[in-house]
């Protein structure tokens, strides 16, 4: 049967994904056209609110229909994408920057007050370096990244990563392999500089709801 209806639920989900994409660009086209009104109506500041108010209203109702689970407050910004997005949750309160790249097919976790910046990829999936051709077979490896953990532009954080709590990611670094709570890191592949001096009030702080991480 797999064989015989592949073709049909390969179809289909290359329909589900055009019509996401059509959704999201007709999202930014509205907030566009709602943005270039506010500019040319005097005393527009309101207006602009209103505006703002409603483009991440409507990416964030975006994000929930398609992620595992999306808490509250919790900004993802443009072209971020996602692959296998019914695999990934995101807790609240956290930030995802423009151009993130998650491959979740393995299985992607990210807490609450996590700030992941611009440019950053976190896959759960890679290759087995043992078998040739590499695209045959397929590894999948979760990611975890606890509470209030800081990830720098640029870094990449590969399949089987858990990153401690209140951990931070120096820009550019490459995750091989888990990091400590509170352990700042840097590098290719990443290593250790230091542990964070202010870790207790980090524990206090990401017990504080309302944080930005």
């Amino acid at each position: 049967l797999d064989r015989r209806f592949g073709w049909l639920r390969d179809r289909t989900k290359m329909r589900k994904t055009a019509l996401d994409e059509m959704v999201w660009r007709i999202t930014l086209r509205v907030g566009d056209a709602l943005a270039l009104l506010n500019q040319r109506l005097p005393h527009g500041r309101p207006l602009m609110w209103l505006i703002n108010g409603f483009r991440w209203r409507f990416r964030w109702l975006y994000w929930r229909s398609r992620l595992q689970s999306l808490g509250a407050r919790t900004m993802i910004l443009r072209f971020v994408v996602v692959r296998f997005p019914e695999r990934v949750s995101i807790g609240p309160y956290s930030s995802i920057g423009d151009f993130v790249h998650i491959w979740g097919n393995g299985g992607v976790t990210i807490g609450e007050n996590v700030l992941v910046a611009a440019h950053v990829v976190i896959t759960s999936l890679t290759h087995d370096p043992a078998v040739y051709p590499y695209s045959r077979k397929c590894v999948e490896a979760p990611v975890v990244i606890e509470d209030g953990v800081w990830i720098g532009s640029g870094a990449i954080v590969l399949p089987g990563v858990t990153l401690g709590r209140g951990a931070i990611v120096a820009a550019g670094a490459v995750v091989t392999k888990d990091v400590e709570p509170g352990a700042v890191v840097a590098g290719v592949p990443a290593r250790i500089l230091r542990h964070r001096e202010d870790s207790a009030m980090m524990e206090t702080a990401c017990n504080n709801v309302g944080g930005t991480g």
